[in-house]
C-alpha cells in the first residue's frame, strides 16, 4: 500500500500525520510513505525525520518505506490515498491577499477560507489541484474487480484535502473528479473538546453530538450528556447538555472572555459553532467593520485568532518559518525519537485504517450534499460537513438533516461565496469571481460594489504570477 503526502514540507502538520498513520498496526505492514514537495530543503527535513523516525523504532517500522521527491506524478502513482496539505504562493501571496483588502477597509484576521484573502487562496490552489487530479485519475492505484487490485474492492484512490479554503476546495475538488475527495478539518474536535470541559463532560461515555452544517460553520444541533452520579455505569438516558453550558456561562462570565464573538453567536442563535472567534467573525457581517466594534468582541488575550487582529495569522505564519530550521535540526539531534501509539486527534490515519481493517470509525468531514440528501434546506450539490461513518466499503455520510432556519441562513450566506468562485474557477470567469466577493458579508459590510471591484482587479494583478489560468 501507498499512502502519498502532498506538501509534506509543512514539517510540523506532516510529521504529525505520518506518524498518526504508523500508530497502526494494519498500516505498516508493507507500506510506503512517499512524501511530495517542490520546497526541496523543507523535503529534504521532513525525510530525514521520518528515516529517523524509523530507524529509531526500527523493531515497529521495519516493513514501511520512506519515499521522497519532487514530482508530484511519481509521488502519485499507484498511490491509495493521498493526503494534501498545500499553500500555493506561500506568505508572499499570503501578504497581498491581507495588505490589498486593509486599503479597502476589509480587516481580516485568518483570510484563508472566505472573504477576498480566502477566494485567492483558493484561485491559486485551483490550477494545483486540477494537475493533481489528473494524475490520481490517470496513474493512481484504481482499483479492478478482475484483477484483485486493491483488495478487489474496485475502489479509487482517496483524495484526502486539508487545505483551506477547505470547502471551495474539496467543492472543485469534486467537480474535476466526481467522488474523489472528502475535506478534513480540526474544527469539530476541537469544539467539542471545549464543550466537554463547559460541560464538565470528560469521561468517556458522558458527553455525545451532533453537529452539520459547512466547514468552519458547522452547528452542535445536539449536545448530550450523562450524569455519573446519578447513572454510574453511564447506560441511562442521555440529557440535553446546553442548558448546563447557560447557566455556567451566567455563573462563571468569565468562562466568556476568551471566545467572545463565538460565544456571543452561541447566544444569538442557541447554537455552538465549530470556529474560533477570530475566523468566525470573518464569515459574518456583525464584528469587524467598525474598530469599536472589534474592540469590544476582542478577547481579553492580546494573541491568537480571538485576539481579531488584523493580519494575526500571517504574523504567526511569519513567525513560524523563521523557527522551522532550528525546530528540525534539535528533533534530529535527538537520542532516540519515542514512537507513539496513539495517534492524535486528526482524521486521515483513522479514516485509513477503517478503509484497510473495516474496523468502523466516526467522524465529520466535507463532502457534497448530492441531490440534496445530506442537509436537505442547504443547496444540492455545494459542499456541506456531516457525520462520516467509515469502514472497508467505504464512506457513508448521514444524510436526511435539516438545519435551524438561523443556521441555515447563516450557511447559505457563505456558500454562495463559495459557489461563485468555485463556477468561476472552473470557468475562468472574473466576472464570478467580482461576484464571489460581492457575496462576502464581510466585505460587504464595509465596501461598496465599485470598491470591491477594484480591489478585486488589484489583487488579480498583484498576483497574477500564480494564477495563469487568468
Amino acid at each position: 500500500m501507498k499512502i502519498t503526502f502532498i506538501g509534506a514540507g509543512s514539517p510540523a502538520f506532516a510529521r504529525k500525520v505520518l506518524t498518526d498513520i504508523l500508530a497502526f498496526p494494519a498500516l505498516r505492514e508493507n507500506t510506503t510513505l512517499c512524501l511530495e514537495d517542490i520546497d526541496q530543503h523543507r523535503l529534504q527535513q521532513i525525510e530525514k525525520y521520518m528515516n529517523k523516525y524509523k530507524e529509531d523504532n526500527i523493531s515497529k517500522i521495519k516493513d514501511v518505506e520512506i519515499e521522497a521527491t519532487t514530482n508530484q506524478r511519481k509521488a502519485l502513482t499507484d498511490a491509495r490515498y493521498i493526503i494534501c496539505a498545500i499553500q500555493v504562493g506561500g506568505l508572499d501571496a499570503y501578504q497581498l491577499d491581507m495588505d490589498i483588502p486593509k486599503k479597502y477597509g476589509v480587516h481580516q484576521v485568518v483570510g484563508d477560507s472566505l472573504g477576498p484573502g480566502g477566494i485567492f487562496r483558493f484561485l491559486r490552489s485551483a490550477p494545483v489541484y486540477k494537475s493533481i487530479l489528473k494524475d490520481i485519475a490517470e496513474v493512481g492505484e484504481y482499483g479492478d474487480p478482475n484483477t484483485g487490485k486493491n483488495d478487489g474492492r474496485g475502489s479509487s484512490p482517496l483524495f484526502l484535502n486539508y487545505t483551506n479554503p477547505m470547502a471551495m476546495n474539496t467543492w472543485y475538488c469534486n467537480e474535476i473528479l466526481p467522488d474523489s475527495t472528502i475535506g478534513l478539518c480540526h474544527g469539530v474536535q476541537g469544539t467539542s473538546t471545549l464543550l466537554k470541559l463547559y460541560v464538565g463532560a470528560m469521561l468517556p461515555g458522558e458527553f455525545s453530538f451532533m453537529c452539520a452544517g459547512i466547514n468552519h460553520m458547522a452547528w452542535f444541533l445536539k449536545l448530550w450528556y450523562r450524569d455519573p452520579e446519578e447513572d454510574p455505569e453511564l447506560k441511562g438516558p442521555w440529557k440535553d447538555a446546553y442548558p448546563i453550558i447557560r447557566k455556567h456561562f451566567k455563573e462563571e462570565p468569565e468562562l466568556t472572555k476568551s471566545e467572545k464573538v463565538r460565544i456571543n453567536m452561541f447566544k444569538a442563535t442557541g447554537y455552538f459553532m465549530t470556529e474560533s472567534s477570530g475566523h468566525l467573525a470573518e464569515y459574518l457581517p456583525y464584528y469587524l467593520k467598525r474598530e469599536d466594534l472589534i474592540k469590544k468582541y476582542r478577547a481579553d488575550s492580546s494573541e491568537g485568532f480571538a485576539s481579531l487582529e488584523q493580519s494575526c495569522y500571517l504574523e504567526s505564519n511569519k513567525k513560524g518559518a523563521k523557527t522551522l530550521d532550528d525546530q528540525f535540526k534539535s528533533l534530529l539531534k535527538v537520542e532516540k525519537l519515542r514512537f507513539k501509539d496513539t495517534p492524535s486527534a486528526e482524521y486521515a490515519s483513522n479514516i485509513i485504517n477503517a478503509m484497510e481493517t473495516g474496523n468502523l470509525f466516526q467522524f465529520n468531514g466535507n463532502v457534497i450534499n448530492k441531490e440534496q440528501g445530506l442537509i436537505t434546506n442547504l443547496p444540492k450539490n455545494c459542499c456541506v460537513e456531516v457525520p462520516i461513518h467509515v469502514d472497508y466499503q467505504g464512506l457513508h455520510p448521514q444524510g436526511g438533516i435539516k438545519l435551524p432556519p438561523i443556521c441555515q441562513g447563516l450557511c447559505m450566506s457563505n456558500i454562495m461565496v463559495q459557489q461563485a468562485a468555485v463556477k468561476g474557477a472552473l470557468n475562468f470567469d472574473k466576472k464570478l469571481i467580482y461576484h464571489a466577493a460581492m457575496l462576502d458579508p464581510n466585505t460587504a459590510s464595509v465596501c461598496s460594489p465599485d470598491e470591491i471591484k477594484s480591489m478585486i482587479d488589484e489583487m488579480f494583478k498583484a498576483e497574477k504570477q500564480w494564477l495563469p489560468q487568468f
